[in-house]
């Protein structure tokens, strides 16, 4: 198997971000549209995504598992891991109802309800808190992380305006500078 530094789960997680997401506008979008036959097709590539997106749960939570096992961390990271692992599951256990609730609508050839609506939207607050939280394990913690970047050992000119340049090849005089990249 190819290795992936430093595991897989950050491959396979935005494919379930991006299908759940356009599933929640899509089915929100179809609900309220006032063409009937447009609102159907809308709904219906929602569903699509939805099942999807909910397939693509099943190696995101694996990968992110294994990634649980195996990636170091301290007393600190693990805790904010325990947090996002709690996250996900939550997001995930609502997009599986979600999928539930659309299937049965679907079944019932009934229009997208509001509860469906409701859970899709508690799904996306949910990933949303999710994703935080796992940018918060790599940015805040440093999980998965190999090492850590020097800045002292970088100097450059982006040539925007954004970025504080290194000055010292107009005066010859070193000067030291942050960057939130």
């Amino acid at each position: 198997m190819i290795e992936i530094v430093p595991n897989w789960h950050p491959l396979w997680v935005h494919f379930p971000i991006a299908l759940l997401t356009v599933a929640v506008l899509l089915f929100w979008l179809g609900r309220f549209w006032p063409e009937v036959a447009r609102a159907r097709t809308l709904i219906t590539v929602a569903r699509w995504n939805l099942g999807l997106g909910v397939l693509f749960l099943v190696p995101t939570l694996i990968t992110g598992y294994l990634a649980y096992n195996s990636v170091a961390h301290d007393s600190a990271g693990h805790e904010a891991m325990e947090r996002h692992l709690v996250a996900a599951w939550i997001a995930s256990g609502l997009f599986v109802v979600a999928a539930v609730l659309a299937w049965r609508e679907r079944q019932q050839k009934r229009t997208v309800g509001m509860p469906l609506l409701a859970v899709l939207l508690a799904g996306l607050v949910a990933i949303g808190v999710t994703g935080y939280l796992g940018a918060e394990n790599v940015y805040r913690h440093g999980i998965g992380v190999e090492r850590l970047p020097n800045p002292d050992d970088h100097h450059h000119g982006h040539g925007d305006s954004d970025h504080e340049h290194d000055a010292s090849e107009s005066d010859g005089h070193e000067h030291s500078h942050d960057h939130d990249h």
